[in-house]
């Protein structure tokens, strides 16, 4: 117990030491939010595959992986797609964005379509990251309690230090200390996770051979059915056209550096999705039976505190611990971003750098307290983050690739194709419930699509020359 507490301390001492140590290099807008767009390679690739390496990636794969196999990396191939075809235009975003100083989705369709359809992507865009934020918090807590439960702390109390911890942390850093503490972070997370407890937990079951014969029929063949099929298509749409990894393509020095991060990370992503489903397999095996109330989720802590070195779990819980800080803050800054910067310039075009520095540190507060409120209402890790990316996928995925590749796009069809998929899918999920068991993104973007396409044809005369 005293070895994990220990190594949680000094890692929120060398984040906060990192944090505090880059802090003076964000005192512009640009800076805090983007690094002054000079983050090189190493770093992008770390923070791109951090980013993504969070509590549904880590958790939430593992304790699908336990209950349905191989089939759990469904997700994350629809991941490798989205990244693959994300590199093929990061550099375009990095040109654009120093071409003309756009730092952000809103901030782009703003440029091009004028403020009413940046106001309404900002608005889901900020709804969004809030959610996502808050699945974080939730993974963060469940970690907190089973650390501490011989103190009987309780979840809403894990919940709240976990908040507060963000919070001060978030506050601190811009850009810099969130890449930088990626990093860091990254690589202790695969040094331990993606390495040394999959090895040792093929070993402990007695390698891959008595593996493949101590689980069911089809634990290690793909079986999809409509509910992978829709978790898959919602992470390419998000993946796409997610806010983190645009911002780190906004972020980087240059337009190869953009694309050779993207790529990079999705390497990094696709080894370590494939080790959390090798050690979730192993775990049906080590761990057939959960204590009551505990989901399965929590599998790989569960797993290693019962049978590694106290030393291994020590570094496994605050590896958890990192990555998924590491997630909220990546998450919360782009929240407070969107609405501090995107909604801010509509509501006050003059702003200044100063206010909106300071407007900053204001809303890590006030977005953390609401992320707090979301994670005190989630459950399942995994279907609350899937929750919080499918109104983002169906209303903002198809108008933003829109925005950046389509000369033909106009306001009217950015319009049409935004309020078009966000209503398909509350109707969908909400009125229909889901019909065909697909999810309400994969409904949403195909009327966004069909919507933009149509709008944009009946009002050819808006087109501009922003691609040009």
């Amino acid at each position: 117990m005293y070895l994990v507490i220990g190594m949680l301390i000094l890692y929120l001492v060398l984040v906060v030491f990192v944090s505090i140590k880059l802090k003076n290099k964000a005192k512009t807008v640009e800076g805090f939010y983007l690094g002054k767009r000079n983050m090189p390679l190493p770093i992008l690739m770390l923070t791109v595959a951090a980013t993504w390496i969070g509590a549904s990636s880590t958790l939430g794969k593992s304790g699908l992986a336990y209950r349905i196999g191989i089939t759990a990396m469904v997700p994350t191939l629809a991941t490798f797609v989205a990244f693959s075809v994300f590199s093929l235009f990061a550099g375009k975003i990095q040109r654009i964005g120093v071409k003309y100083h756009i730092s952000s989705i809103p901030d782009l369709i703003s440029h091009r379509f004028g403020k009413v359809p940046a106001l309404l992507a900002s608005i889901v865009i900020a709804w969004t990251l809030i959610g996502t934020t808050g699945t974080q918090m939730v993974a963060s807590s469940q970690i907190l309690k089973l650390i501490f439960e011989d103190f009987q702390i309780s979840y809403e109390t894990a919940l709240i230090i976990t908040a507060v911890v963000v919070i001060i942390y978030t506050s601190l850093s811009g850009f810099y200390g969130v890449a930088y503490s990626d990093a860091i972070q990254g690589i202790l997370l695969l040094l331990v996770i993606g390495l040394l407890l999959p090895v040792l937990a093929v070993r402990e079951v007695g390698g891959i051979h008595a593996l493949i014969h101590s689980v069911p029929a089809g634990y290690f063949s793909l079986e999809l059915d409509s509910s992978i099929i829709s978790y898959g298509f919602v992470y390419l749409l998000y993946f796409l056209a997610g806010p983190p990894y645009w911002q780190r393509a906004f972020a980087a020095s240059d337009s190869n550096s953009a694309r050779k991060g993207s790529m990079g990370g999705n390497a990094i992503i696709i080894l370590y999705s494939l080790s959390v489903t090798l050690i979730g397999i192993c775990g049906y095996v080590l761990h057939p039976v959960f204590p009551e109330g505990v989901s399965d989720e929590m599998m790989i802590p569960i797993m290693t505190k019962a049978y590694f070195h106290p030393l291994l779990y020590a570094m496994t819980i605050t590896s958890f611990m990192a990555i998924v800080m590491s997630t909220i803050d990546s998450y919360l800054l782009l929240a407070v971003q969107t609405v501090s910067t995107d909604i801010a310039k509509v509501v006050k075009p003059d702003i200044s750098d100063q206010k909106q520095l300071r407007l900053s540190k204001y809303m890590v507060v006030i977005l953390g307290l609401l992320a707090l409120l979301f994670a005190l209402k989630a459950g399942n890790i995994l279907d609350s983050l899937v929750l919080s990316m499918s109104y983002f996928s169906a209303c903002i995925a198809v108008p933003a690739m829109a925005a950046l590749l389509s000369k033909k796009t106009t306001k009217t069809g950015m319009l049409c194709g935004m309020i078009g998929g966000f209503a398909t899918a509350v109707i969908w999920k909400n009125f229909l419930g889901n019909p065909y068991g697909l999810n309400e993104a994969i409904a949403g973007s195909a009327v966004s699509l069909v919507a933009l396409v149509a709008g944009s044809a009946c009002s050819q005369k808006q087109m501009s020359d922003f691609l040009e």
